[in-house]
């Protein structure tokens, strides 16, 4: 029987509010990143290791936490998240040296890798097809945590500082942690009942998958693994060098909310187009745009074009930033909260090295990092053809 909508609503929520906290986090470490090399004294080596930790623990939570939902739920894994989540941060909040401040920081982002995959399938496996997409999308809008981390950063710190930054977010997700354990208890009675009306002993609704069958879920998800995997890469990767660009523009409270809330609609965009058209479509706009967005602004000799780049590049990074959580988990089968959530956060960290490769290449003067988002927009367009044409398996 299809879920109810209230609890496709509760179980949205949920998701989106952890979801919401880990991004808060992730996002805060990189704008107390001069805060926290002042206070630690570290060395820029210890500053790149530190970054580097933390992609690091997001695929890595991605690849273990995903790997024990499909085993053994994914309902029991979102507490056992918060928990790795709560120690995290906790640790960051009282790190007394460079060594404490790098374990608390891999652990802290271990629960992010976990999440994202984990709330996607989970949601998605309560949601009818029809709205699937639009729930993607909405669960997105937990991005926004940064939003939230760039103004806690400005306005808070000063009053407050960096260690209550952190450690105030552990109490809504102490909150959370009591509603999803409510939640789970409910649907363990409810299905407790179930079997015992109808005197059979079924699997419960998150029946983990065989033992034996990981090898065989790898070999038949490779192509469609490899294919998410270059969506996530090339699509992050244009965030991440806009956000490398964008720190040296005006930093007005104005400037920042336009930047982090212009990813919202096309969110919402990316959803309807799919909807209607297909996610090569949904892609191929998306594509189209980034293509056209980036050359104007290359050969445009307006001052402004660089401002409007960075303005209205979000909007249509939420196309795929959107879409990807839905799509990723019907492209899959077994074990696909582990090979959804690894071909996003593998993604995620592989595109979080295009500033290295923009700044290795010398295309961070004179404006030429948007032949490189130009070049990202022809990728995605090659991946959208691929789509279209149905070759994902």
């Amino acid at each position: 029987m299809a879920p109810s909508p209230e609890s496709a609503a509760r179980v949205y929520w949920t998701a989106f509010i952890g979801l919401f906290f880990d991004y808060y986090d992730l996002y805060l470490f990189v704008y107390l990143a001069n805060t926290l090399t002042a206070v630690f004294d570290l060395t820029t080596a210890q500053g790149n290791w530190l970054q580097f930790t933390g992609l690091a623990g997001v695929g890595l939570g991605a690849l273990v936490f995903g790997f024990l939902a499909d085993r053994f739920g994914r309902g029991r894994m979102m507490l056992a998240v918060f928990g790795v989540y709560a120690a995290g941060i906790a640790g960051l909040s009282l790190a007394w040296n460079y060594e404490s401040l790098l374990a608390f920081r891999l652990l802290a982002s271990l629960s992010l890798g976990a999440e994202w995959g984990i709330s996607h399938t989970y949601l998605a496996e309560r949601v009818s097809g029809e709205r699937r997409y639009r729930f993607s999308a909405l669960l997105q809008f937990s991005i926004l945590g940064g939003l939230l981390a760039a103004l806690a950063t400005r306005y808070a710190l000063p009053v407050v500082g960096w260690r209550w930054l952190f450690a105030l977010s552990i109490l809504p997700v102490a909150v959370l942690t009591a509603v999803r354990w409510r939640t789970l208890a409910g649907e363990r009675r409810a299905g407790s009942e179930e079997r015992g009306a109808s005197g059979m002993t079924e699997a419960p609704l998150l029946q983990a998958s065989r033992s034996d069958s990981l090898p065989r879920a790898i070999l038949a998800g490779w192509r469609p693994f490899l294919l998410c995997f270059a969506l996530a890469s090339l699509t992050i990767a244009s965030g991440t060098i806009n956000v490398f660009y964008a720190k040296d523009l005006p930093q007005s409270t104005l400037y920042t909310v336009l930047f982090w809330g212009n990813v919202a609609p096309g969110m919402l965009v990316g959803a309807w187009v799919v909807r209607r058209w297909g996610v090569g479509r949904a892609l191929t706009l998306y594509a189209a745009g980034l293509t056209a967005l980036s050359l104007g602004a290359w050969y445009s000799a307006s001052a402004r074009a660089g401002l409007w780049f960075a303005l209205v590049l979000p909007l249509l990074n939420g196309i795929p930033f959107g879409l990807m959580g839905a799509w990723f988990n019907e492209v899959f089968g077994e074990y696909r909260t582990m090979l959804s959530g690894a071909a996003y956060n593998l993604g995620r960290i592989l595109a979080g090295f295009a500033p290295v490769l923009i700044t290795a290449l010398g295309l961070h003067e004179h404006g030429r990092y948007f032949l490189f988002s130009a070049g990202l927009g022809v990728g995605v367009l090659g991946l959208a053809a691929v789509i279209g044409r149905g070759r994902t398996g």
